[in-house]
């Protein structure tokens, strides 16, 4: 499984969100909003199968990954980070 961490938007929150490091206690803190983003992929048995239906089926069965390439998968969540100390903790 092939993982991927994107950071999509900061806003900057500094002493008027309430949110405090757990760290050192300062409130300089940005938000971020982090993608995660996972592709699965075949392993050897997968492939070898899939060659071995497309040799069988004359090429036909390559149709269907085509339409049904679903493998990939987005997650967004929230991070805090710290300016003053660099620590990055879950909202």
């Amino acid at each position: 499984m092939t993982e991927e961490i994107n950071v999509v938007e900061i806003h900057n929150h500094n002493n008027s969100s309430g949110i405090k490091c757990p760290k050192c206690g300062s409130n300089n803190v940005n938000i971020q909003a982090v993608s995660d983003v996972k592709s699965k992929h075949r392993g050897c048995l997968g492939w070898l199968f899939w060659i071995l239906l497309a040799c069988c089926t004359l090429g036909l069965i390559l149709i269907i990954p085509a339409l049904t390439n679903s493998k990939t998968k987005t997650k967004i969540r929230k991070k805090a980070v710290c300016q003053n100390c660099g620590n990055m903790f879950n909202i």
